[in-house]
């Protein structure tokens, strides 16, 4: 009689093997769920914190990653927004919204993403409030946290809207323009010091009259994006920007800051005189998709003015108009962009859409100012339309490659040594071609409000010792 181990075939064995781990739940470690590890889960953030969030808008969203330390997988009996349906928070685990989610599992060494967003409710307060929150976690009898913290915002909402004339706008609260607004023919808005104006996607100012905005330098008047998460901190073109349409005169602007616009100020409205339909004084403007001043056969003047990191140009002045320029600094580095145009343009002309051209005189007067960029012209002229023009350009500091500007006590091509361009740092080094070789122009003190001496310095800071 053949003995049993002479009558099993050893492919049936092989399948009596995997059968029994069926049977017998043979699993990869990292599968098997450990109910007794008591060391807890691990998290890429123990708080999750929303910079200001203005009421009725929503946040952007933060997420953070929740770790299995062990080798055997785990099960997460709960996980729960603590503050419940009433929280003014959402979290998403596995990607579905949640408030409380029961029997996660977590493979061994493996990690969970949760996405967590804000919606504030107004509470009509003027300053920011805080707005907290917390999502529980409960593994095996061992409970942790993660703190959920924001700063709620109430605001003056507008959009769509024609403003009342007259309208005067204060720094109790700020502005959020979520869309375009106009400034009537004949009406004017003015804007206290410290004002702070956020504006969303697609939203312009659009200006038939005029808008008088007087900072301080201790409470500068700013106009920027609506969100405020540090990685927008920085980003061209996230909203419109200031148009002032034909027919807008006397607007005035000072110690002012414009930011992370598709335009600073787009300036379109000729007449017969040389009066300027707008005076910038102590105004930094940054971060543009087009220009920070894109002016069309207008009137312009501008003194303590600091343009910088615009995506076309710093200033353009198209199609003719009288442009002055005082203690200015124009600098374009493309720290984040690739760059095509200079720093500056100055035409005569312009085509329009139709085809059709339009050509005027043009006088620019530039005085004690820095043009400076990483493009071997960034000052560029283009008076094809061969329209009269009168150039005024004195002791100030120009990158070009036309060397007829090597008088008047112009330098070219000298770096201005600013402190720190990439962290918009624009004032002066103390080896700074710049220094005191300016001449007085009329503008006693500089872009923080120092007083310049009897040999100021070229730009819109003085150097001070």
């Amino acid at each position: 009689m053949p003995s049993i181990k002479n009558s099993v075939n050893p492919v049936t064995l092989i399948i009596l093997f995997f059968l029994g781990c069926t049977f017998f739940y043979c699993k990869p470690e990292d599968e098997i769920f450990d109910f007794k590890y008591s060391n807890g889960l691990e998290f890429s953030a123990d708080t999750i914190l929303f910079d200001t969030v203005f009421t009725g808008i929503g946040s952007t969203t933060k997420r953070f990653k929740v770790y299995n330390p062990s080798k055997q997988a785990l099960k997460i009996s709960n996980i729960q927004l603590a503050g419940g349906a009433s929280s003014s928070y959402k979290i998403y685990v596995n990607g579905i919204e949640t408030i409380q989610s029961e029997g996660v599992g977590l493979l061994g060494k493996d990690s969970l993403l949760v996405l967590v967003e804000v919606f504030i409710d107004p509470q009509n307060k003027n300053s920011p409030y805080l707005v907290n929150d917390s999502i529980l976690f409960e593994t095996n009898g061992v409970s942790q946290n993660i703190k959920l913290i924001a700063w709620g915002q109430d605001a003056n909402y507008l959009g769509n809207v024609v403003l009342p004339c007259n309208s005067q706008w204060t720094n109790e609260r700020p502005y959020m323009i979520y869309s375009s607004i106009l400034i009537d023919t004949l009406c004017q808005l003015s804007i206290e010091q410290g004002t702070k104006i956020f504006a969303g996607k697609d939203a312009y100012i659009y200006v038939k009259g005029k808008i008088v905005a007087d900072g301080i330098p201790e409470e500068r008047i700013v106009f920027q994006n609506q969100r405020l998460d540090p990685s927008y901190e920085n980003i061209p073109g996230q909203w419109g920007g200031i148009v002032l349409l034909e027919g807008s005169h006397d607007n005035y602007l000072n110690f002012t800051t414009i930011r992370n616009a598709v335009f600073g100020i787009r300036l379109g409205s000729p007449d017969q005189d040389t009066i300027p339909d707008i005076i910038m004084k102590n105004m930094i403007i940054e971060n543009m998709s087009n220009a920070g001043i894109l002016a069309f056969t207008s009137d312009l003047y501008a003194e303590n003015v600091l343009i910088n990191n615009c995506i076309d140009f710093n200033a353009a002045n198209i199609a003719g108009g009288n442009y002055t320029y005082k203690q200015c600094t124009f600098a374009n580095y493309g720290f984040n962009f690739i760059r095509q145009n200079p720093s500056f343009y100055i035409t005569d002309n312009v085509i329009l859409d139709n085809g059709s051209k339009i050509i005027e005189q043009i006088n620019v007067a530039i005085k004690n100012s820095i043009i400076d960029g990483n493009m071997e012209d960034e000052l560029f002229f283009n008076l094809e339309g061969n329209a009269q023009y009168t150039f005024s350009f004195t002791n100030s500091i120009f990158k070009t490659t036309i060397t007829d500007l090597d008088t008047l006590g112009n330098i070219l091509n000298k770096d201005p040594k600013f402190i720190n361009p990439s962290r918009y740092n624009y004032r002066l080094d103390t080896l700074s071609t710049a220094k005191d070789m300016g001449i007085f122009v009329g503008v006693a003190f500089d872009l923080d409000g120092n007083p310049r001496d009897d040999r100021p310095d070229i730009g819109a800071y003085e150097r001070i010792e």
